[in-house]
């Protein structure tokens, strides 16, 4: 009994720990940005049309940076709370080819309005595939890896494979990173220090997320980055509950959560998506 308290008063803690540090990072931007609208709003109404041309182009330099910023906070205050906080209670039965389906969709459409290159593929088994995660997580691990290899190749491509047996493995035509660091860096979460100054938040991020559902996390030698998600195993009795859900109004939602989390990745590695091809 004692023991249970103990636990529920930390896993308190931990989450006002992690609602409180990026909420009010959360909120620190939005009042920035907010202030950039008005003043952007003050300048339209009242400059000249010269001076209004020079100063936006100011504020929109200011909105994407803030957008950057905005990311790698969020990124880092993640990995400083740790995402293995949220919990397997957490965890729901998801089944895994039809969501990357529709992940790949989703990915596929934003690449295409933004007329980045990169695109999306899921190959092999077509079965049904179940696992104990949430969207939430594999959103993450995969949003990351697109982020990075658009960063890398703009014109690459990703490819998702399911199986054989219970693996999701992700593949992409990039240049690649030397095997034995990324190794130590995603199966043992070992950062070398010629590695810091260049920025490795987002594979870090996959690490953690794959830890959070018990996936082992494997990086295979080729081409490209290639790593493999070794998955646990699933009591296939504890997939009857998803069926009886309204999988259509999830579906929705679920494209809809992913899409917005996809173009905050996106606005705040490439800049806010303005409508021109080519880039956000």
């Amino acid at each position: 009994m004692e023991s249970r308290k103990k636990d529920a008063a930390a896993e308190r803690e931990r989450a006002l720990l992690r609602g409180g540090l990026r909420g009010r990072m959360a909120g620190g931007f939005c009042t920035l940005q907010g202030s950039v609208d008005a003043l952007q709003r003050y300048l339209a109404a009242n400059a000249t049309p010269d001076v209004y041309e020079v100063a936006r182009t100011m504020l929109d330099q200011m909105t994407g940076r803030i957008a950057a910023l905005e990311r790698v906070s969020g990124n880092a205050a993640e990995l400083a709370c740790g995402v293995l906080t949220w919990g397997a209670g957490e965890l729901a039965p998801l089944e895994l080819s039809e969501y990357l389906a529709e992940l790949r969709g989703c990915i596929n459409e934003e690449l295409a309005i933004r007329g980045f290159g990169v695109r999306a593929a899921v190959e092999g088994e077509t079965g049904p595939l179940w696992a104990m995660a949430t969207t939430g997580l594999v959103d993450g691990i995969l949003v990351n890896l697109l982020s990075n290899l658009i960063q890398v190749c703009p014109g690459g491509r990703m490819t998702l494979r399911l199986g054989p047996g219970r693996t999701l493995t992700y593949r992409d035509d990039g240049p690649g990173m030397d095997h034995g660091t990324v190794s130590r860096l995603l199966e043992e979460g070992k950062v070398p220090e010629r590695l810091l100054d260049q920025g490795c938040v987002g594979l870090l991020m996959v690490r953690e997320y794959a830890l959070a559902m018990e996936w082992t996390i494997h990086v295979e030698e080729g081409d490209g980055l290639c790593i493999r998600f070794d998955l646990p195993e699933f009591d296939a009795a504890a997939a009857v509950r998803p069926a009886l859900r309204d999988t259509a109004a999830e579906g929705r939602s679920r494209a809809a959560v992913l899409s917005d989390r996809l173009k905050r990745e996106l606005d705040g590695a490439f800049g806010p998506y303005t409508g021109n091809s080519g880039k956000g």
